[in-house]
Formats: structure tokens, sequence, C-alpha cells
């Protein structure tokens, strides 16, 4: 019978070891590897096709797979790629070095200049409303009138004491990064129609709204509404829209991600989407950006509009605290109370829950 290759191995190995006792002690670990080896061949050569099969597997799940290698979007004389748009097109490119800490921020209006692909049946156009078309569509009121039977609100921060808020009061709940749209939050929708379209918010807030654009224009300022209530899918469009113009840049999605939520809030976590916040500019700058906080319009709102229960959200300084840039267009509603008290005290609705809980 034909000795196989291990066996002929063996038996050569065990004539060296009994002719040079030194060499004895060297046979056993090359036995060992001879038998080792002896299996794997016989195994590799028993198995060709299941192990062909797995290789393959592997190679295409490598080819494949978009973490295998880094995209880019842009490169030189090539055509830009929307991933998030579903386009296919893709090309590989080294990494760009960016500084994250130095790179520029977009505002809102870089992202909505590129709005012209927008669904416009989901209510994604992009308008300002002057106060002049709001009040005219609501009609005029005497803002002295619509507070007449308002509870006075307290000036001076040293007389809360004895004044109890209550966390569960709708005007006081708490949107952000860390506290998204409760499942269970509902109001009603309350619009007022103009010319342009309609301007939405909780049906709740619409007086003190008007009373404080009536209020402004009375005061010699005019200003301008340009994001009342938006739905999820409409916060998804400018998140994600965004997140898009940030990888253009050559950032990964999650440096993108990051810097995206730094000015605009993630969808399920937007004020606007529970229709108590505004984004408010005037007819002499219309930029979302810190510019307006300088402005006879930003500094009007900032001082005033606590008396009519809104609060400016998003506060210079308070960043590391509100998770968003300073926005001096932001304004949200908490009611005249809790507004006053935010605003004489100079703290943040993040604050304010602290001192609740």
């Amino acid at each position: 019978m034909k000795k196989t290759l291990y066996e002929r191995f063996k038996s050569k190995l065990m004539k060296i070891g009994r002719k040079n006792a030194f060499l004895r002690y060297m046979v056993l670990p090359l036995l060992v590897l001879g038998l080792f080896c002896s299996h794997l061949t016989s195994y590799l050569r028993n198995n060709t096709k299941r192990l062909s099969f797995v290789f393959l597997t592997m190679l295409v799940f490598v080819i494949y797979s978009s973490f295998s290698f880094p995209l880019f979007i842009s490169g030189v004389n090539q055509p830009e790629t929307n991933l998030l748009e579903g386009e296919q097109t893709v090309f590989l490119a080294f990494e760009k070095s960016i500084d994250l800490d130095n790179i520029e921020l977009l505002d809102d209006e870089d992202v909505l200049d590129e709005s012209e692909e927008m669904d416009l049946s989901h209510g994604l156009t992009v308008d300002k409303f002057d106060v002049d078309e709001i009040l005219q569509a609501y009609g005029d009121i005497d803002t002295k009138e619509s507070k007449k039977d308002t509870e006075p609100v307290i000036e001076n921060t040293n007389d809360w004491e004895n004044y109890v808020f209550d966390k569960n009061d709708w005007r006081l709940v708490l949107i952000n990064k860390q506290h998204s749209v409760p499942d269970d939050y509902t109001f009603t929708l309350g619009t007022v129609k103009t010319i342009k379209g309609n301007m939405s918010c909780d049906e709740r807030i619409i007086d003190d709204w008007i009373a404080m654009l009536q209020d402004a224009k009375e005061s010699g300022v005019n200003l301008m509404i340009c994001s009342p209530y938006r739905d999820l899918e409409r916060q998804e469009y400018l998140f994600n829209r965004k997140i898009n113009r940030y990888v253009k840049q050559g950032m990964s999605y999650m440096e993108a991600y990051r810097l995206s939520s730094e000015v605009v809030t993630v969808p399920g976590a937007s004020e606007h989407q529970i229709g108590l916040a505004f984004d408010i500019v005037s007819n002499n700058y219309t930029a979302l950006d810190e510019g307006f906080g300088e402005t006879e319009a930003g500094i009007w709102l900032a001082e005033n509009s606590y008396r009519f229960g809104f609060i400016l959200r998003y506060p210079k300084g308070k960043e590391f605290i509100t998770g968003i840039d300073y926005e001096p267009w932001h304004f949200r509603y908490v009611g005249m109370e809790a507004a006053t008290y935010i605003t004489k005290k100079g703290i943040t609705l993040e604050e304010f829950w602290e001192e609740l809980e």
C-alpha cells in the first residue's frame, strides 16, 4: 500500500531521531507541524467548491460595501454627485483636510437658494410675509384693548417667589436635541391667509403674535415672518439639504451632520413643528444671520417680545446650553409670565427648566 506524504515525512524524521539524540528533541514539533499541514491540505482539497463560494462572497461584499473605501463628492473636473437625492455616480478621491473650527457655517438662506427642485405640493416654498400683509389679512387690532383682560406681568424678578410655573403647561414644553417632540403632543393649527399664502401656528398664540406685530408697527419697526409652523417633512428637507452642502465641501457624513445640527434643529426636535416658534426679520434686513441682532428690528424684538409672551430662544453666549448657534431671528412663545421671567433673568428655556426641577 502506497504511503502518504505525511507518513513518508514521519518515517524519515523518526530515522533521523534514532541516529542523533540531540535532533530527537526537534522531531516532535516538526511532526506536529507536518500533521497540521497534512490535515489543512486535505481539508482544502476536499472543500474546494465551498471555500471558493465563501471567497467570492467576501470579494463581492468588499467591492460593493459603502464603507470599504472613502467616497467623496467632488473632484477636479468631475461632476458633483448628490448622494442624498439618490444619484448613483460616485468618484473615489483622497480625503480633504477640513478645518472644522474655522469653517463658515451655512445659514438657512444658503440652503434655500437651492430650492428650485423642491416639491411645491408639500408646502416647501420659501416666502417672507410682510407685517402689513398679515395684519391686513387678520384685521388690525388695538394692542391695548387686546391686553385689557390679561393678568399684569411682574417686571421685578424678585417678586416671583410666590408664582408657581407648571412644567405641564403646553406653553413651556421643552424641545431641543435631547427632548424631541413628544409622540402624544397635539395642538390645533391656526392659519392666517395672506395673498402670498398661509401663515400657520398654534391657534392659541395667534392673538399674542398679532398683537406683537401690531405693536412693532406702531413703534415704527417693520417686521417680516419667514418661518412660521414647519412640519416634519420640511424640517427633514432643510436638515438633509444642509448636510448635503457640507458633504459637497469634502466632509464626511458625520462631520456634516454635526455642523448641520448646530444651525438647523434635528428633525423631530424643532419648535417650528409644534407651532410655537417664528423666524422673524425685517423688510430692511432679510438675511437670517447674526447681523439681524444689530438692526432696529432685532433690538426691538429682543427688548419687547417678552411683553407678548415670546423669548429670544437662542441667545448669544448660551450656545453651550442650547446646542444651537446664536439666532437673533428665532423667537419662541412661552407665555407672558415665563417670557418675562426668562428675559429679565437673562436665562434660556433650558435653564428655566432646571429651576423648575
